[in-house]
């Protein structure tokens, strides 16, 4: 890894902490989206009764409808996010794949769980472009961010590791 010999310690901490910031903020923002809103903690008596009873106060909120192909994407790229932060699989980069070419059954699930949240990204932002919802822009943002994160994040750590 060249990053180790490339990079200064402090600047690789500070890339390697904007990408973990920067991947959770459109993430948090893209799950406020999807939770249901609040109601009003001290609603107007005479505008709740001008409402009609079949509508919702989401719908008054402007909220599109909700694709569930999108909800599962986030999830599922929150879910490669948290496994990235907690470290697991932090030795995979781009020039260790065939070193971890496993030879026995758990280790290709392994493999392959590892490599599916990393192209879960990929596909969330694809799926972003071509179908406008209610997630756009923080589903194709937080999902750059997490795939630089899983691109980058071994060789950040080489450089930060190698403090001489």
């Amino acid at each position: 890894m060249f990053a180790a010999l490339l990079l200064d310690h402090r600047l690789a901490l500070l890339l390697l902490s904007a990408l973990v910031i920067g991947a959770a903020v459109p993430l948090a923002f893209a799950w406020a989206r999807v939770l249901p809103e609040d109601p009003p903690p001290f609603a107007e008596v005479g505008r709740s009764s001008l409402r009609p009873k079949n509508r919702r106060l989401s719908d008054e909120a402007g909220v599109g409808k909700r694709d569930p192909v999108a909800i599962a994407l986030l999830l599922c790229v929150t879910f490669s996010y948290v496994l990235q932060l907690l470290g697991l699989n932090t030795h995979l980069g781009l020039g260790t794949l065939p070193k971890v070419i496993p030879q026995d059954t758990i280790g290709w699930l392994n493999f392959g769980l590892t490599w599916f949240f990393v192209a879960v990204p990929g596909f969330a932002v694809f799926y972003a472009l071509l179908h406008p919802n209610f997630l756009r822009i923080p589903l194709i943002a937080a999902s750059v961010l997490v795939l630089l994160l899983w691109l980058l994040a071994a060789s950040l750590h080489a450089a930060l590791t190698a403090v001489s």
